[in-house]
């Protein structure tokens, strides 16, 4: 798989993250903000090519919450066996959907987060 490939798994695997965060079935930022973010910045390792199509997991885990934003790190791995492709770690801003400037989190939101 390109490389560029990890980065669209990671986005979508952080999207469907939030989105069961905040118990809601699609993105809506207008109805959901806590959803509207960008990335901040990534470092990614790419320890190993995945040679066969198939099935991927990503996992995350919180390293850092701040006021609008917070600081991931995750894994995409074999399912399975759980060779690790990728890892590194991923910071998302939250925006305002009205302004698109930083933001705080929604109180229920960071609880979530925090709790995770």
């Amino acid at each position: 798989m390109h490389h560029t490939r990890y980065l669209l798994h990671l986005e979508r695997a952080q999207q469907k993250f939030f989105q069961e965060l905040l118990a809601v079935p699609d993105f809506n930022a207008e109805r959901d903000e806590d959803i509207y973010v960008v990335v901040h910045g990534i470092e990614a390792r790419f320890r190993q090519a995945f040679r066969v199509p198939g099935p991927i997991a990503v996992d995350y885990q919180i390293e850092r919450i701040r006021s609008s934003g917070v600081t991931m790190r995750f894994s995409i791995r074999h399912p399975h066996d759980g060779s690790v492709y990728c890892d590194g770690s991923r910071t998302v801003c939250k925006l305002s959907s009205q302004t698109h400037q930083p933001t705080a989190w929604s109180e229920p939101f960071k609880a979530a987060l925090e709790a995770y």
